[in-house]
């Protein structure tokens, strides 16, 4: 049995992260411009820094899209159009929108800029995507909120691209669309501005909400926290539903946290890609996410589930199991290569070097030095520093320090 293999799409925030999406096996990336995103905070590109990205991805034959899915008020409209003109000329691959009215302007002014409808629309159904296709759309970026029978179905009674998120951050809204930020804190979550007062701690008291709230203490509880969204395990079913790509979230994640994540969903596509009929699922893949960044995980809606196991009413708090302690800068020479200190970390330390593309490496640097070529004992965060070459580790590879035990975070 033969399959299409389904693209694999990562947040890109910054060029830093656009570069380690790239490295890390990412087909395409998704990115916004300093407006009309709705990832207001996360660094995003300026016009110039735009066309360089554009450049440097096609020229790796990397796609890439420009998010404009805030929901838009009047005031944006002018600017928005002057926007959309110059995303036009640049050579995306799309533009991801949810607006109504910036879906009719993408139509009549810009027909040849390919459109892609964001989670934000809410497609819910089958009738839905057959209108957004009339409307001119090549692909729908599917709300979470669906199962994978919904999802077959669509996939079924549409000729449209599918897209679905496989893995990250959830928030205590529908399709992203959330009203708390802007009553707690004036910060509209619809315009890219959202404060994330669903991870904040909350005292309560109702009937109602009994079995919830048994679990809070002193400092409250985290009723309104989702686990992360973590579909490793059913990208198989998903390929044969008819997905056509794979989507990462985490535009304000760290370039490491977007090594570690994309590694193992490149190396589960490919592995099932290449032999479907033979494919196995590997432990250690879900081992490994443990490592990153993550508030426990869910699946979601996508096995019809119902119940609270989606939400962690304990901490708001990401955790990893693996702390990012450097990235490879540069290859010096066949047996040196320096890096870029991100956490303390001393020569006697057991570390793991994530390679793109290759199995993972156990390592202990028998010595470091700094740029003078003095011995040292311990580095500092933001130091540049050289060590023994290990083979096929590449710039920009990510070395993090594991814990002894991983945690137990996997929920259905």
């Amino acid at each position: 049995m033969s399959v299409l293999k389904p693209e694999l799409l990562a947040p890109a925030g910054t060029q830093e992260k656009l570069e380690t999406a790239v490295l890390y096996g990412a087909d395409a990336v998704y990115l916004a411009g300093k407006q009309f995103g709705m990832r207001a905070y996360a660094g995003n590109f300026s016009d110039r820094e735009l066309l360089s990205a554009v450049e440097y991805c096609h020229s790796r034959n990397v796609k890439i899209y420009v998010t404009v899915n805030i929901q838009a008020h009047n005031r944006d409209l002018d600017q928005l159009e002057d926007y959309l003109a110059f995303l036009a000329g640049s050579g995306i691959d799309a533009v991801i929108v949810s607006d109504l009215g910036i879906i009719k302007i993408c139509r009549e002014k810009f027909p040849a800029l390919p459109l892609h409808i964001s989670t934000q629309f809410s497609a819910t159904n089958y009738q839905t995507c057959r209108f957004l296709t009339d409307l001119g759309a090549e692909r729908i970026v599917l709300p979470r909120e669906l199962s994978l029978e919904e999802i077959r179905e669509i996939k079924a009674k549409t000729a449209v691209e599918l897209e679905v998120f496989v893995h990250g951050a959830m928030c205590m809204a529908y399709s992203g669309r959330c009203m708390i930020s802007y009553h707690t804190t004036g910060r509209n979550a619809n315009r890219g501005e959202c404060a994330q007062p669903c991870r904040y701690p909350y005292q309560l008291s109702t009937p109602q909400l009994d079995d919830i709230l048994a679990e809070s203490d002193e400092r409250g509880t985290y009723f309104f926290n989702s686990r992360d969204l973590c579909l490793i395990e059913h990208l198989p079913a998903l390929t044969q539903a008819g997905v056509s790509s794979f989507k990462i979230e985490g535009r304000m994640k760290t370039a490491a946290y977007l090594a570690g994540v994309l590694k193992i969903y490149r190396e589960a596509i490919d592995s099932y890609c290449a032999n479907p009929s033979a494919y196995k699922f590997k432990p250690q893949w879900k081992e490994d996410l443990l490592k990153v960044s993550n508030r426990g995980y869910t699946t979601f809606k996508l096995l019809d589930t119902t119940g609270d196991s989606s939400q962690n009413l304990i901490s708001s708090k990401a955790e990893a199991d693996g702390e990012i302690v450097a990235v490879v800068k540069e290859i010096v020479e066949k047996k040196v290569m320096a890096l870029e200190v991100k956490a303390a970390f001393s020569p006697d330390q057991t570390l793991e070097i994530v390679i793109p593309g290759k199995q993972n490496l156990t390592v202990k640097f028998p010595e470091i030095h700094n740029l003078l070529g003095t011995s040292i004992t311990r580095t500092n965060p933001n130091q540049i520093v050289t060590v023994k070459y290990f083979k096929s580790v590449v710039p920009g590879t990510v070395i993090r320090a594991v814990k002894a035990e991983i945690r137990n975070g996997i929920a259905d």
